[in-house]
């Protein structure tokens, strides 16, 4: 499996490594917020830097998955994307506006402590 997730306190980090379906995603995101340790409200890391197929992903593929994150609003209060590379910058900042729109604040970053920082701040 390519996808993946961990829990680092309030932070459920989820990391894409290689060739990643959107049902995969999905699956993975549902296994973080059905695992008894996951707090009741947390914040998500998606960390995008060894994905192989992003780059590749239909725009109708990537607002999915962004907006899926719409009814779980009340559980993640906000998600930051890690990413390194432009193509993935700006597929996962097109991301963003769709998953604002559905109501999680979402932002994309290069530094993985400048993520967890804005995670983590109040504005």
């Amino acid at each position: 499996m390519s996808a993946t997730y961990r829990l680092n306190d309030d932070v459920v980090e989820m990391t894409l490594n290689g060739t990643t379906g959107i049902d995969e995603v999905i699956q993975t995101f549902h296994k973080a917020l059905d695992d008894s340790n996951t707090p009741e409200e947390f914040v998500l890391l998606v960390d995008v830097r060894e994905s192989s197929s992003l780059a590749t992903r239909p725009t109708s593929e990537i607002i999915k998955v962004a907006e899926y994150l719409g009814p779980f609003q009340d559980r993640v209060k906000r998600c930051a994307v890690l990413a390194t590379e432009n193509i993935h910058f700006g597929l996962s900042r097109l991301g963003a506006v769709y998953s604002e729109t559905a109501g999680v604040m979402t932002s994309v970053f290069r530094d993985k402590e400048e993520a967890i920082s804005w995670l983590h701040s109040e504005e």
